[in-house]
């Protein structure tokens, strides 16, 4: 079941755009303003015509699938789940739905705007390990980040010094 599940996971990406692809993490850094659930701080809601979501943390990483960032491009992650819940559940999240909405630009654009300037939307949204992730490369020069999505308040995203993982 897991092997048709990655597949469909691919094929979902891949037709959904050309950039779009599941996505393995090899260097990580918590995102220190973003709370995780159970925590005392209130995370920020976003709400979509998907649900709602909430920003569980961040993370930079070297390579996307085996793709690495073009010289001058750094790629954050950013891990979201469900209000109350630790991570989506694969077998009941539409990732067909979800990329409806990240595709929806009727009503504006998701994007990180860096303070450089940049506006960055998402190339890239699928499954680390057990995780669901949307991925932005973002240019080197940036080193403040604000995620903007449409409807809802902008969220500061404040990745720590890159560890790399296990």
């Amino acid at each position: 079941m897991k092997s048709v599940l990655k597949i469909f996971v691919l094929v979902v990406m891949f037709s959904a755009s050309a950039c779009n692809v599941p996505l393995a993490a090899t260097e990580t850094a918590r995102a220190s303003d973003t709370p995780k659930p159970g925590n005392d701080i209130p995370q920020p809601l976003i709400k979509t015509t998907a649900g709602d979501f909430v920003i569980v943390s961040a993370r930079f990483v070297d390579e996307v699938h085996g793709d690495k960032p073009a010289p001058g491009e750094k790629i954050l992650l950013v891990i979201l789940s469900q209000p109350g819940l630790e991570r989506l559940d694969p077998s009941t999240f539409s990732l067909e739905t979800f990329d409806g909405v990240i595709h929806d630009t009727s009503r504006g654009k998701i994007y990180i705007l860096g303070d450089d300037g940049s506006q960055t939307i998402s190339t890239m949204a699928g499954w680390v390990d057990e995780e669901f992730a949307m991925g932005f490369r973002l240019p080197a020069a940036a080193k403040t980040y604000t995620l903007f999505w449409q409807d809802n308040q902008p969220v500061e995203i404040v990745p720590e010094t890159s560890k790399t993982s296990p």
